[in-house]
């Protein structure tokens, strides 16, 4: 087993595994986020605010709609300050298998007002074939309800390196067999993957695995770079004061194509261990 390490740099956990760089928990500044995730072989799959999407962070989570309050994009925003996600919290524990953050996040809104909040666990570690990130969100109402408008921005996310995407020569690939935007864009699907040439000689990915409770939604994909897991991507869903919702992913950050990381092995093998 590897013997983990978390590095403090200002508002980023490094997370190591017997020195090996992995990924970092982030503290941005208008929500936290996972980057760099890297993979086996060294190489950094994931994309931080792109020039055509500056609000992707590698992998975050986040809502277009909580109560009227832009959270997803709030830097198309033209006034100040405005909205937030800040995390109050952070537990870490480090054991044989990884490295478990717990968080404590408020959903702050331009005026500093409290709107929602939510508890997450991250766990970071490395396998054999890929690094593990396990992302559970729960968000959850205070004393009055909260409406959590239907859009197609919203959830767990993650942006792609650009290297990857579609665009550029990657392939988006899911549990059906179809591929890309054009076949993959709001299909059920078990898992998707998203992959691509991460130099001149090497291909790399990031695959995605709903927990369950959060499996069976159709997905949001684009070939310039992001998939989403959204409970909201056809539905608005309203809190009841004191109600929970929980979303969750394995993120399996690999070297080499879909079919040579056996993604759809990857995938069984995280079911016996959810099971």
């Amino acid at each position: 087993m590897p013997t983990y390490e978390v590095r403090e740099l200002q508002h980023q956990q490094k997370v190591y595994a017997d020195g090996h760089y992995l990924a970092a928990v982030q503290q941005g500044k208008f929500r936290p986020y996972i980057h760099p995730v890297i993979t086996p072989g060294g190489h950094a799959v994931t994309e931080i605010a792109p020039a055509d999407h500056l609000h992707h962070l590698g992998i975050w989570f986040a809502h277009e709609d909580i109560d009227g309050v832009n959270f997803w994009a709030p830097e198309s925003r033209w006034t100040m300050p405005i909205p937030r996600m800040l995390v109050t919290a952070t537990e870490v524990e480090i054991n044989d298998d990884g490295v478990t953050f717990r968080q404590e996040v408020d959903w702050r809104d331009g005026s500093d007002d409290l709107r929602m909040q939510d508890s997450r666990v991250i766990v970071i570690g490395e396998r054999a074939d890929h690094t593990m990130i396990d992302v559970t969100v729960t968000v959850r109402a205070g004393e009055d309800p909260i409406r959590m408008g239907q859009t197609k921005e919203a959830g767990l996310a993650v942006r792609v390196a650009d290297q990857i995407d579609v665009l550029d020569g990657g392939r988006i690939t899911n549990s059906n067999g179809q591929v890309n935007e054009a076949e993959t864009f709001d299909q059920v699907a078990d898992w998707v993957d998203y992959s691509g040439p991460i130099s001149r000689t090497e291909t790399a990915g990031i695959a995605i695995f709903p927990h369950p409770g959060s499996d069976g939604i159709p997905w949001f994909t684009r070939d310039y770079g992001p998939l989403y897991v959204s409970p909201w991507r056809h539905d608005e869903i309203t809190l009841k004061p004191g109600a929970t919702r929980t979303v969750g992913a394995r993120f399996g950050a690999h070297d080499g194509s879909c079919e040579d990381a056996d993604v759809a092995g990857l995938y069984a093998r995280f079911l016996e261990e959810v099971a």
